[in-house]
């Protein structure tokens, strides 16, 4: 066992599971995330809660959302999760991104506030954009990005470095340059995209052809609407979707998935120059994923697969002796849980995160199933659990089941059950399995 454990926790916002070429779903190319994935643990997570910014805080917390009481509308001002943790346990913290809820605990912190954020003085990239006097094209940007959101962006002939997310992956290598050699460490990395809704850098707008991923394209099917998610954004652009125009959403997002992972290559040199880069832990993660069209849909607050799966990668400093991948059901509530046992903290009351290491030694560990419930997921007024087969979606508010999938016989999640006789045959033994799965989770302070 080495003396400590160093860390670098990369948390891209959006990017979900088949994002990564490793998964062939598309033609993008992520060599740097798939290289972490083949040294150690690669997983699919289930997003806690599919919102922002709740998806973050059950990342930051590992508690869910209704435990900490952290609202998914707004990002919370404090949000003592594991940089709290690993602070009060000696380590040397350094944030880079939206840090604001968790810049107490940081040692060194670089603010970037959301791109919602149109104006701030408060803003180190905005800050930096002013004095390279492009500050008025970035903020004209983020205006069309608040009237259009991923349909019609303002393009913009950026540098990658000029861009949010390279603008945060180089202030990030800055500061895994100043990491301190004489404590352990855990340098946080919250990239902004690939789902922010902004077209890439020019250098990334073609790295995936629009006509190439123009295929699947399906019109919203408003009659079932309520039961597949809570739009993002006004009915009337959805219905101006075609397969050109879904082409092109589909590209700005992977061109976006690229620009991050050469920022995380970048990371990666950096750290191999480094004399405790024998000691040093990577861990990717995301707090949700999009919909690029599924069901005609774009966005993220649903229950449907891609909304719901990111990928979850945990890298030791050295290669594993076999490459582990695990069908385990995994809940993003869990990489904090991870970073605890890492660090050496002990978990607040309340956790229901499991720490996965033991994976990596093809170990086992405490199985959602095995306990009778299921992997659960809320925002909003809807309340999500996924069993070995089901998914199963309910309204809080009254009670009522709004989707039930059978994820076996229609993983493409066409065929709603919930008013048909094989999905009544089963409600009530998911309702049952759902009151286990809540069993332990407890109201916690944060």
């Amino acid at each position: 066992m080495p003396p400590h454990r160093n860390m670098v926790v990369l948390l891209p916002h959006g990017l979900r599971a088949d994002a990564l070429g490793d998964s062939n779903a598309w033609p993008v190319l992520t060599p740097n995330m798939e290289k972490l994935g083949r040294r150690g643990l690669r997983l699919v997570a289930t997003s806690a809660c599919p919102a922002d910014y709740g998806g973050v805080s059950c990342l930051l917390t590992g508690l869910h959302g209704r435990q900490s009481g952290l609202s998914s509308q707004g990002w919370p001002e404090r949000c003592a999760g594991f940089p709290a943790w690993l602070r009060a346990t000696g380590y040397h913290l350094a944030g880079v991104g939206n840090v604001q809820s968790i810049r107490p605990w940081l040692h060194e912190a670089v603010q970037v506030d959301p791109v919602e954020v149109i104006a701030s003085e408060g803003c180190e990239y905005l800050r930096a954009m002013a004095a390279k006097g492009e500050l008025p094209a970035i903020q004209q940007q983020r205006r069309q990005r608040l009237r259009y959101g991923p349909f019609d962006p303002d393009r913009l002939l950026l540098a990658p470095d000029s861009d949010i997310d390279g603008f945060i992956y180089t202030q990030a290598r800055r500061l895994l340059i100043q990491m301190p050699s004489d404590r352990p460490w855990a340098l946080i990395v919250l990239f902004s995209g690939p789902a922010n809704d902004l077209a890439p850098p020019f250098m990334y707008s073609d790295a995936v052809d629009p006509h190439l991923v123009e295929d699947g394209f399906a019109l919203s099917d408003f009659r079932h609407l309520d039961d597949l998610a809570e739009l993002d954004y006004p009915r009337t652009l959805l219905q101006r979707l075609d397969p050109t125009r879904l082409g092109r959403i589909r590209a700005d997002y992977l061109g976006r998935v690229c620009l991050v992972d050469f920022g995380i290559g970048r990371l990666g040199k950096e750290l191999a120059t480094r004399p405790d880069a024998h000691q040093t832990w990577v861990i990717l993660a995301s707090d949700r994923g999009a919909l690029l069209g599924e069901h005609g849909l774009i966005g993220h607050r649903s229950f449907l697969s891609a909304a719901l799966e990111t990928p979850l990668i945990i890298a030791p400093p050295q290669q594993v002796k076999e490459q582990t991948h695990d069908t385990a059901m995994i809940s993003t509530v869990d990489v904090a849980a991870t970073i605890a046992a890492l660090g050496g903290c002990d978990l607040p009351a309340g956790s229901v995160g499991r720490s996965l290491l033991p994976l990596i030694q093809h170990e086992s560990i405490p199985s959602l199933i095995a306990r009778g419930g299921g992997s659960i997921a809320e925002f909003g007024r809807r309340l999500m659990l996924e069993t070995e087969r089901f998914r199963v979606i309910f309204n809080t508010e009254d009670g009522n089941a709004l989707g039930l999938y059978d994820l076996l016989n229609d993983p493409g999640e066409r065929d709603n059950l919930v008013h048909k006789m094989t999905g009544r045959n089963v409600l009530d033994s998911l309702r049952w399995r759902l009151g286990e799965a809540l069993l332990p989770i407890k109201a916690t302070a944060v």
